[in-house]
């Protein structure tokens, strides 16, 4: 009798294990998207959260680029980075052929920001730029209590950016990369392609004086092959492929277009 039930038991604890183990995951709990401003942290006025969704309103109709901005209470343990980007995936930011949309996510509890880009958006809103924004324009004014100010800041220079602009950006992040130069020790500061004549002319001279058949041209035929093998492999290195994409136009209701993102953009925090 004691056996059986030392088997039982034992058995019972296995199938719970195993029930455990193949019981998906519970989902992320992401806040549903209802609009292009979500405030699910409720840090942000009314007011403001009228002025912006009119503002990304037009901005998506003259540009179909998808900009949202959104608040969160928590984070639930998870990294700003991880969040955003899983949150971006789970709302389909962007068409889904451009991947052109973008995240402001703002976590109060954590004391953490995050612009979140789509693919399609790299490479007018690279990683510098972002933090630009991040650490210029939003942290200031988060550090200051005004959080109504900080998604307001932010998302009007994405916009800024996204719309051909700019300028202000590019500026300070010139000015920085000029002050990193001047904090360069000297060698890395030499400019030595433009003084390499000075030493790849004097060794070639050697090298001929001293290794004559250094100088000597290559055979017409040998080991690397005939001249019909170089002009195979020239045909065969030119030849490239081209595609062409596609867009969608952009409808009156407001919903994510199926884009994604693949971790570029910024974080910050206060």
């Amino acid at each position: 009798m004691g056996i059986s039930i030392t088997i039982r038991r034992a058995l019972v604890a296995a199938a719970l294990t195993l029930f455990a183990l193949a019981a998906p995951a519970p989902a992320q709990n992401f806040p549903p998207l209802s609009g292009r401003v979500i405030d699910a942290a409720q840090v942000l006025g009314p007011g403001v959260r009228a002025d912006l969704a009119a503002k990304l309103r037009a901005f998506e109709t003259q540009t179909s680029h998808q900009l949202v901005v959104a608040t969160v209470g928590s984070l639930n343990g998870r990294a700003i980075d991880d969040y955003a980007n899983r949150l971006f995936r789970a709302w389909a930011l962007g068409r889904k052929d451009q991947n052109d949309g973008v995240l402001l996510l703002v976590a109060p509890t954590e004391r953490k920001l995050r612009i979140e880009v789509g693919y399609g958006l790299e490479g007018v809103l690279p990683d510098a730029m972002a933090k630009v924004i991040v650490d210029d324009f939003v942290v200031p004014h988060l550090r200051a209590g005004r959080i109504d100010a900080a998604v307001t800041s932010g998302a009007e220079q994405i916009i800024d950016v996204l719309t051909g602009g700019g300028a202000q950006l590019r500026q300070i992040m010139q000015a920085r990369a000029a002050a990193s130069v001047d904090n360069w020790p000297w060698w890395r500061r030499v400019n030595w392609m433009a003084w390499s004549p000075l030493f790849i002319i004097p060794l070639f001279t050697f090298l001929c004086i001293f290794f004559p058949k250094f100088a000597d041209p290559v055979p017409a035929s040998g080991p690397r092959g005939s001249s019909r093998d170089w002009d195979r492999d020239s045909e065969f290195g030119s030849s490239s492929s081209s595609s062409s994409g596609s867009s969608s136009g952009s409808s009156d209701s407001f919903s994510g277009g199926g884009g994604s993102s693949g971790g570029g953009g910024a974080s910050g925090s206060w």
